[in-house]
């Protein structure tokens, strides 16, 4: 048998990652994906528009190309002093060329930082995805200027899902990490999970606690739909009876056990967690005792009954 703890819960995204933009004050060229695409780690998602930093650059690099020349013209320069002769270039002009060689070499590293700079924000113009995923939303549109950090997507990591299932805390304690459950969905239609993570709070206004639940790559569930959760919590080898051969005596629960001859007598049983169509036997009744499953609540203690062996299923003794 396997007694399991219900619970209600909704399907969340396992991870989502908000996808924002870098560069500042550009309009949207393209936008490569739409919602429920499923993307791959540094894919094109949308790009902004790059005139402006592209003829920064250019500019830029013309400004370095300028620097380069004035620089090998100092070096140069320099070169040439020193290889006069002592005494008919002072020991000043000499230093003054030198000096000229070290500030215009310090303008071109400054030149080239800032070159880099223009690439780096001309790459931020490039909005790719940060992991593999699916693309939850998409809130841009072909023109629209966005600013430094705006959320132009929202991305589910690895396109995967999983069930908050608020769990009462009489049963939370039950639970534990790799447990199976079953999820069913708004259709009905039922899918396996793995208990993920127990959270360590309950809330002390509805008593609930939140357990994690796991779903397979393939599931069909979305974000936001209703679920209903059965986490299976003990599983053991047990002794059961059908539901539909339960009478119940004050408050009690019996079977019509078949003796000798046929009769049946009113036989009170102890039972335990059941399932859908069978329960557990705690005492009362021993594997290979004969009980009426059909019309028991039409019997009487001693009655003679016609004999009909029902077909034995798997996990329970009828």
């Amino acid at each position: 048998m396997t007694r399991s703890i219900a619970a209600t819960g909704s399907v969340v995204a396992w991870r989502e990652i908000p996808v924002g933009a870098e560069a500042a004050g550009l309009a949207v060229t393209e936008i490569a994906v739409d919602e429920g695409d499923r993307v791959v780690k540094g894919q094109l998602l949308a790009r902004l528009n790059q005139d402006r930093i592209r003829a920064e650059m250019l500019k830029q690099e013309a400004a370095i190309g300028e620097l380069e020349a004035s620089l090998a013209s100092a070096k140069s320069d320099a070169t040439r002093v020193r290889s006069v002769a002592s005494g008919v270039i002072s020991a000043q002009a000499v230093e003054q060329r030198e000096t000229l060689v070290k500030t215009t070499a310090a303008k071109l590293k400054a030149a080239q930082a800032q070159l880099l700079e223009i690439e780096t924000r001309c790459r931020q113009t490039e909005i790719v995805a940060p992991a593999a995923g699916m693309i939850a939303s998409r809130a841009v549109t072909i023109g629209q200027v966005v600013q430094s950090g705006t959320e132009v997507f929202r991305l589910i990591q690895d396109a995967r899902v999983e069930v908050d299932a608020r769990v009462p805390e009489s049963d939370l304690l039950a639970a534990a990490v790799g447990q199976s459950a079953k999820i069913f969905g708004p259709s009905g239609r039922s899918e396996q999970g793995i208990v993920r993570i127990i959270s360590p709070i309950v809330d002390s206004k509805t008593r609930l606690g939140t357990v994690r639940i796991a779903l397979s790559g393939d599931s069909q569930l979305k974000p936001g739909m209703f679920a209903r959760v059965e986490i299976a919590v003990e599983r053991k080898i047990a002794l059961t009876v059908p539901l539909k051969a339960l009478v119940w005596h004050d408050a009690k629960a019996h079977v019509f056990e078949v003796g000798s001859g046929n009769i049946v007598s009113l036989t009170e049983i102890k039972i335990g967690h059941g399932t859908a169509d069978n329960v557990e036997v705690l005492q009362g009744l021993d594997a290979g005792d004969r009980i009426v499953t059909q019309g028991a609540g039409l019997l009487s203690d001693g009655d003679v009954v016609a004999v009909e062996t029902a077909s034995m299923k798997a996990g329970a003794m009828q």
